[in-house]
């Protein structure tokens, strides 16, 4: 769903899943796509495959059951300027109050920068990283996913709006209730189902 919504590029880039005291995690370049690197919660990091980044999050957010590490072009954007990229329709209502934005360049590569990371996104459901793609975070895999898609989508409006005059945020009171609307649970499936057949699963 993520490579057909063009939100990996070239970089084939991870996902991750909980499970047990480890997590599953796929890379689009280092395994085949239908192989899973097990990884132990306080595993070293493996290179290029940004364990460190993963670790972190899972260890701080214990509701986190998936994780997408995905390249972004629109929402890159945001990452190396001073504008926040903030919620202007209804599937951005998610990213309400603005998405947070760990500053390093550098690759997440140790346990230090991998808490970094993970103290940077907070309880939000996405972070930028400085130049180099984004976090997104559920509760199920198919959550983590829509989060990537709906995090691309939110910059490509907030671009667009400011190109043609003042963006009008969404108010922050009104954030709870729109995500209730963009993504209930009979949207979510067909919305994942959707994505899922786009590339033949």
């Amino acid at each position: 769903a993520l490579a057909s919504d063009e939100l990996t590029e070239h970089v084939g880039r991870v996902a991750s899943i909980r499970y047990r005291q480890r997590f599953l995690l796929l890379h689009g370049l280092v395994t085949p796509p239908k192989r899973l690197v097990e990884v132990r919660a306080r595993a070293v990091e493996i290179r290029g495959l940004e364990t460190a980044l993963h670790t972190a999050i899972f260890n701080a957010r214990p509701e986190v059951k998936a994780i997408t590490r995905i390249h972004a072009r629109t929402a890159n954007i945001f990452s190396v300027t001073d504008t926040p990229l903030e919620a202007v329709h209804n599937h951005g209502s998610f990213f309400s109050g603005g998405v947070p934005v760990h500053r390093t360049i550098d690759l997440i590569s140790t346990r230090e920068l991998g808490e970094g990371a993970a103290a940077a996104l907070g309880d939000a459901a996405a972070v930028l990283l400085q130049g180099n793609g984004q976090v997104t975070v559920g509760r199920t895999i198919p959550e983590a996913v829509m989060m990537a898609i709906y995090l691309e989508e939110a910059a490509q409006i907030l671009y667009g709006a400011m190109q043609v005059g003042t963006p009008r945020f969404l108010p922050g009171e009104a954030a709870g209730s729109r995500q209730e609307e963009a993504l209930p649970p009979p949207d979510m499936e067909r919305a994942w189902n959707f994505f899922k057949s786009r590339v033949g699963m």
